[in-house]
């Protein structure tokens, strides 16, 4: 997660069985360790039809049936054809568009499966299982992982489950499920049924959807766990010690819909489009609230500080088909990418390319270095070049991700091989400041 680890990512000390501090641990060949102490440091992608994984495996979240650290990206069996795929801090997720796996660890029931073990030494899956849903559904159509909990949006519908200490699974009862729970009520006693879920996204510990009339609407931890800086991570509103028990709407200036979200650590994210007559992009403004870290709000709130309304992160104004906007928003902890192409481009036309904004300890902004950026920058190529070519981008924790001309690179942190390149145990760098190609078996 961030370079100092401070337990405000998530948590502050005992609140949860597992430990959630320092940065040491293991890989086990024989069983998980009885604490987490490395936190998003393994990866997913998608290719050629298959799933693969690489890095810490130390609860089974690469699901080859081991417990076995992987430094080369290794096929998920059985989980081919799968159209979605999303990474926990030490979970995995992938849906085909009508069942839903998983696999990881499962203490507070973050895999979905009502048969799958909550009690250590047993709570976790290094196999994909189905997330069970009750009723049984046909379409999954969105997914979200966050560190202990997970989300989902399924026959329109809208379900969480998991860890639910901070209320995020939606409901007030503060108490984990390890079956998809559907939410159906916001705070103000609004029919989310009647919405329409659209999308779906997961920080640390809260919650953000979106829904088709366009509004956004956040549940969960509300709060920085420092007690000489409280942040709110989603609007200024609390009814449990800084926790939002129900979906709660955030609102944004103007009249213009929001079409995506995203969610950072500690931080929400929202895309707002001006469209003219023809529905085409006239304007884009990325919007932030919550912790600013390292810049990952952008320029208009200082870094260390925190916002409980939305910031201007960032915008796009676009003057014609020429003009470029933001078509994808990836998110790790602390950073976030941004797959910028033509408008009148429904795919990579080869002139597609990356953005980058927030925290670079690892180099996992792409440009070279490790300074941090509250600035857009462009991501750099393996030679120092612009990159362009790029047809889709992902982010886990402090890695980053891009598939140009149809091949993997991945930059970053790689301490656990999550880049799917060996370790450098000779330098002593375990980071790649410019991206390198992706090892798969």
């Amino acid at each position: 997660m961030q370079t100092r680890r401070r337990c405000r990512l998530f948590i502050c000390a005992g609140l949860l069985t597992a430990a959630l501090s320092g940065c040491g641990g293991s890989s086990s060949n024989e069983h998980i360790p009885s604490t987490v102490s490395i936190f998003y440091e393994h990866s997913v992608l998608l290719k050629n039809g298959s799933t693969y994984t690489m890095g810490y495996n130390g609860f089974g979240q690469l699901g080859d049936g081991t417990l076995t650290q992987r430094e080369i990206a290794v096929p998920v069996p059985g989980m081919e054809q799968m159209l979605q795929a999303t990474a926990g801090n030490a979970h995995t997720m992938v849906t085909n568009g009508s069942d839903l796996y998983s696999w990881g660890y499962n203490l507070y029931g973050q895999l979905g499966n009502k048969d799958a073990s909550t009690t250590y030494p047993d709570s976790y899956k290094s196999s994909p299982v189905k997330v069970t849903f009750d009723p049984a559904v046909a379409a999954v159509t969105d997914i979200a992982a966050g560190g202990y909990h997970s989300l989902a949006i399924a026959d329109g519908k809208l379900y969480a489950w998991g860890y639910n200490f901070y209320r995020q699974l939606g409901n007030s009862l503060g108490t984990n499920s390890k079956v998809p729970l559907q939410i159906t009520t916001g705070h103000e006693g609004e029919d989310l049924t009647a919405l329409a879920p659209k999308k779906v996204a997961a920080g640390g510990l809260f919650s953000m959807a979106l829904f088709g009339n366009g509004d956004v609407y956040v549940w969960g931890n509300n709060r920085n766990i420092t007690k000489s800086d409280r942040i709110n991570e989603l609007v200024s509103f609390s009814t449990y010690s800084s926790v939002c028990s129900s979906p709660k709407k955030v609102i944004f200036p103007g009249t213009d819909k929001i079409e995506q979200i995203a969610a950072l650590a500690s931080a929400g994210l929202a895309l707002q489009v001006q469209r003219d007559g023809s529905g085409k992009t006239t304007k884009q403004i990325l919007w932030g609230w919550g912790h600013n870290d390292r810049g990952e709000l952008g320029p208009n709130i200082e870094i260390g500080k925190s916002s409980t309304t939305p910031v201007q992160v960032w915008s796009v104004d676009v003057a014609d088909d020429l003009s470029v906007e933001i078509k994808k928003i990836v998110t790790g902890t602390n950073h976030i990418l941004l797959l910028m192409g033509s408008r009148g481009s429904l795919q990579n036309d080869g002139n597609w390319y990356v953005n980058a904004i927030g925290l670079n300890s690892a180099g996992q902004l792409g440009n070279g270095t490790t300074t941090s950026s509250s600035e857009m920058i462009r991501t750099l190529n393996s030679v120092g070049a612009p990159m362009a070519d790029v047809s889709d981008i992902a982010a886990f924790g402090k890695t980053s991700f891009a598939l140009v001309a149809g091949a993997w690179y991945g930059w970053g942190n790689n301490t656990m091989g999550q880049l799917g390149n060996t370790v450098d145990t000779k330098t002593g760098i375990p980071f790649f400041k410019t991206p390198v190609t992706v090892k798969f078996k």
